[in-house]
């Protein structure tokens, strides 16, 4: 039974990108595992980098994502996570805070390692003197996760 359990946890799928062209964080991403329960998500979005001071920004995100549904073509997950908002000409006015993403990934297609995502995240950034930011964003894209070779299992 240990065995059938071990085979089960294999992953077949490694790291995953993704690619969020819709929504209030259009931006891309990594995933650290498909099939896992729990896993990391770091993602880059919103950059914008200009010669005019004063005007780059970009905003990144760390999160640990925990699969609360984890089914063949869909998995449900929520999770929690740091945010920064930076601004690379005037370190005073970079933001941190936390977020907490809500999300699907759906896996639609006859190819099994690409599908489509959806996610929703309320957040709080302060610079911990007078400004903050909160509110809630909104992503849309897709996400491929590369395959892997995986070992036999004896049985």
């Amino acid at each position: 039974m240990f065995l059938s359990l071990l085979s089960c946890l294999r992953s077949q799928t490694g790291v995953g990108i993704g690619l969020y062209p819709t929504g209030t964080d259009v931006g891309l991403g990594y995933r650290s595992a498909k099939n896992s329960i729990a896993c990391l998500d770091a993602r880059v979005s919103k950059a914008v980098f200009t010669q005019k001071a004063g005007t780059s920004s970009f905003t990144s995100e760390l999160n640990v994502i925990f699969r609360t549904v984890l089914l063949e073509k869909v998995r449900f997950h929520i999770g929690i996570g740091g945010r920064g908002e930076w601004n690379p000409d005037n370190a005073k006015a970079n933001k941190y805070g936390t977020v907490i993403p809500i999300g699907v990934e759906g896996f639609p297609f006859a190819f099994q390692n690409a599908g489509i995502f959806f996610e929703v995240a309320p957040f709080y950034t302060s610079d911990w003197i007078k400004d903050f930011n909160a509110g809630l964003r909104s992503v849309a894209g897709f996400v491929f996760y590369f395959p892997t070779k995986t070992e036999a299992v004896p049985q």
